[in-house]
């Protein structure tokens, strides 16, 4: 091959190059259309309808006006979203949801298209604590629409108000495990409200086994503000508790991974990896919640207030502890027991005092809690 073909073949190809460069470049720079929020949280109050003012913008001003169309996107996309983040949401019913206009005009030089509003109705309708998505897109515009950008996610939900919770003084739930029936993947769950706190204060589990707790005299410096997880294998995390304050609190272990993990408010405070197959919560003292009844050193109680204890035979992920720990659906998947503690669950079989069980799954718990504490203001976690 002579010297000048090889030339003119370099040359060919730095061109090529540099034409592909500034193209690039130059789609980098187009203008084109999309919603600055792809997620808009909408929390609900005593309306039975919602008004959002939807807004769509261009990228840089255009020299023409943009012509944007907007529609209601059907319960795919929510599947879509629940898909792609891990989350549970509802379709919002389209019925009850409209746009005063679908068509809006960005004028030229301008960036920001007109707000139109959209109103949703049957708002009172909603379920406390589900959380209900409407999506609307970016039908059609007169420039190029951004593909991960054009459509609007209104996530609309209705806060839970738990109001009640169950007196802790001493006081238990006795969990009805199995050992025909071990936990292999686990998650422990509870809000939770410590008037005072000792060496150990139990928050639920199987002493010797995996019990979730605050404070252990072997802590650094003696802690007993400290959130531990303790058993065959034991961590901690290094957040301090208040007295007098409501907390979130979560241990999840998942067993083809091995991963265990310490969540506050739903935010992961510490985490470990284990090799355990899995967990008999069924062996002495036995499964509690509040303290170890019987336990012959010491019953080691919490003493407070408690709400929304939950036992599940899965690791929940860290959006579904964020996302559900007001409230979860008792017919969720892996869910073992549920003791919502809201003072209507306090019932009486033969004799004896349990706390029904709002899974479904016979789970009551034998108790000797006879206390619910009427709360000034609903509970809440941040």
């Amino acid at each position: 091959m002579n010297k000048n073909l090889l030339k003119y073949i370099a040359c060919f190809a730095i061109g090529t190059l540099l034409y592909s460069c500034n193209e690039s470049e130059g789609d980098l720079l187009e203008a084109k259309v999309y919603f600055e929020e792809s997620k808009v949280s909408i929390e609900t109050s005593d309306d039975d309808v919602l008004t959002y003012n939807l807004q769509a913008r261009i990228s840089s001003q255009y020299s023409s006006p943009v012509e944007i169309t907007y529609a209601i996107a059907d319960a795919s996309a929510v599947e879509d979203y629940n898909s792609q983040h891990g989350t549970n949401y509802v379709a919002f019913d389209t019925s009850k949801a409209n746009m005063e206009t679908q068509s809006v005009t960005i004028g030229a030089g301008e960036i920001y298209a007109p707000n139109v509003a959209v109103k949703m109705s049957g708002i009172n309708d909603a379920e406390e604590g589900k959380t209900y998505v409407l999506p609307v897109r970016i039908q059609s515009a007169s420039l190029p629409i951004i593909d991960r950008s054009g459509i609007a996610y209104l996530v609309i939900s209705k806060p839970v108000k738990i109001t009640t919770a169950a007196s802790f003084y001493s006081s238990y739930i006795q969990i009805p495990v199995s050992a025909s029936t071990p936990f292999t993947s686990i998650t422990y769950e509870a809000l939770i409200n410590a008037s005072d706190l000792f060496d150990n204060n139990t928050i639920m589990g199987t002493e010797g086994t995996l019990i979730l707790r605050i404070g252990d005299p072997a802590l650094p410096d003696g802690h007993n503000d400290w959130m531990q997880i303790a058993g065959e294998k034991q961590f901690h995390s290094s957040q301090s508790f208040a007295t007098n304050k409501w907390y979130h609190v979560a241990f999840t272990y998942n067993q083809p991974s091995g991963k265990a993990v310490l969540y506050i408010n739903g935010e992961k405070v510490s985490e470990n990896t284990w090799d355990t197959a899995s967990f008999d919560l069924s062996t002495s003292p036995g499964c509690f919640v509040g303290k170890v009844k019987g336990f012959m050193w010491g019953e080691r109680p919490f003493y407070g207030a408690m709400s929304e204890v939950r036992l599940w035979r899965v690791a929940r992920t860290e959006n579904q502890i964020k996302q559900n720990m007001l409230s979860v659906d008792p017919e969720s998947d892996g869910l073992a027991a549920y003791y919502k503690l809201n003072g209507t669950d306090l019932i009486q079989k033969d004799g004896m005092s349990y706390i029904k069980d709002a899974s479904g799954n016979n789970m009551d718990g034998a108790t000797n809690i006879r206390s619910f504490k009427k709360l000034d203001t609903p509970i809440s976690v941040k």
